[in-house]
């Protein structure tokens, strides 16, 4: 039995007087978000390792690309949700992965 994925997000270079609870709340939001668009753990860490390897100058083959644009498109609704009632500039999310 596979243990449940973890996915730690962070919002990272938000300003210092933003207070923890919003940063808390943006971060869950996005974390949410990111779940809802893909239908298991297993499909979400499958779109994040393939995503991962192009970022790092892998090679994908056309059904991997394919895969690797689902966190694309699910990272920027989940970015999207996450900063929803906060107005910040400069902030983005740092997301891991991990089982």
């Amino acid at each position: 039995m596979d243990s449940p994925l973890h996915i730690d997000v962070r919002l990272q270079d938000c300003p210092a007087d933003l207070k923890q609870e919003l940063k808390t709340k943006a971060e869950e939001r996005f974390a949410r978000e990111l779940r809802k668009n893909f239908p298991d753990d297993k499909s979400l860490k499958q779109a994040f390792k393939l995503f991962s390897d192009a970022s790092e100058g892998g090679l994908l083959s056309k059904a991997e690309e394919k895969v690797a644009t689902t966190w694309t498109k699910a990272f920027d609704k989940a970015r999207q949700a996450g900063f929803r009632d906060i107005a910040v500039e400069e902030a983005y999310f740092e997301v891991r992965v991990s089982q």
